[in-house]
């Protein structure tokens, strides 16, 4: 009778990169020589890099790799801040839909974006025609938003004098 032990494979297992770095040199070089490529003409040919000295050899062999090598070192992922004080009365101030006052460990939630969305549209009703209860309406919104955010109450008795103070005074 056979023992299993004598049918196994005497393979040993391939040696795999262990850090996703693990990339050919050329593959690294062809991969920057993309970008340049890329940053002055906007495309990259097979004859743009047999000129700047790859074999077809290369370009076959590396092309894909290289392709997503210089995309992902091309794109970089921009933060926005969060608001600061001053930030946020500005913005209070002169407000823009597009442009809520996010201060910081605030998460952009659709409640929030409609909430600011009821100033802007309250102010900008104010604007075309003042009078007092929309002057109270735009105070009574902007209250409302303040308070979903994660700030002290006396910034934003801050925030709202300061807006206060902005808005036309209205008479009746």
């Amino acid at each position: 009778m056979l023992n299993q032990a004598d049918f196994r494979s005497r393979q040993t297992r391939p040696v795999l990169p262990e850090d996703a770095d693990d990339t050919h040199p050329r593959c690294r070089e062809m991969a920057e020589t993309m970008r340049d490529l890329f940053a002055v003409g906007g495309g990259v040919r097979s004859k743009d890099l047999i000129g700047a000295g790859f074999t077809w050899a290369e370009i076959v062999e590396f092309r894909d790799a290289a392709a997503k090598l210089a995309n992902a070192s091309s794109v970089r992922q921009v933060n926005a801040r969060p608001d600061l004080m001053a930030d946020i009365i500005e913005k209070a101030r002169a407000p823009m839909p597009n442009r809520p006052p996010l201060p910081r460990d605030t998460k952009e939630t659709q409640a929030l974006l409609v909430a600011w969305g009821r100033y802007c549209t309250a102010r900008a009703a104010l604007v075309l025609d003042p009078w007092s209860g929309q002057r109270e309406r735009c105070l009574k919104l902007l209250s409302i938003y303040l308070n979903r955010l994660p700030i002290f109450p006396a910034n934003r008795e801050t925030v709202m004098r300061a807006v206060e103070q902005t808005l036309p005074q209205v008479a009746q």
